[in-house]
């Protein structure tokens, strides 16, 4: 038996990409620097589009674009340098006109004990700035 949207389980719905901290990641006292999580975030939602759906380049053609609404983030302990990290990205809602994407940050060793929970909400514009519809497909993640 098929499971409707509804009933789909977190762990389908979600996306993990994997990530080193690199020297040039972290402040003077080995700590990532905090602007750095939303370049991982960023960067993971990204990877998941591509997966899930088309890459960002595509709907670029097709005359999308995508732009950061809101960032709600929470910091609860510092990734260090060295550590190994996954990011997991999901898509908690779609309305006409924004998408909720929730992204969770933590060591690969430890996934859930996390460093940053983050919600994301995007909108899409043309070339002009203009919101548009979200397109159709994000409905369905």
């Amino acid at each position: 038996m098929q499971k409707s949207a509804g009933e789909e389980s977190l762990s389908s719905r979600e996306q993990t990409f994997d990530l080193k901290i690199y020297y040039e990641d972290v402040d003077c006292t080995g700590v990532v620097y905090h602007a750095n999580y939303v370049k991982y975030l960023e960067r993971a939602r990204w990877e998941y589009f591509e997966d899930r759906l088309m890459s960002i380049l595509d709907y670029n053609e097709r005359g999308y674009w995508f732009m950061v609404h809101k960032i709600q983030m929470a910091f609860h302990s510092p990734a260090k340098l060295g550590d190994l990290l996954v990011v997991r990205t999901w898509i908690e809602n779609a309305s006409q006109y924004t998408v909720a994407a929730k992204q969770i940050i933590a060591r690969k060793s430890a996934s859930r004990d996390y460093l940053v929970t983050a919600t994301v909400t995007f909108v899409v514009v043309d070339r002009d700035g203009r919101v548009l519809e979200i397109p159709p497909e994000f409905h369905s993640l």
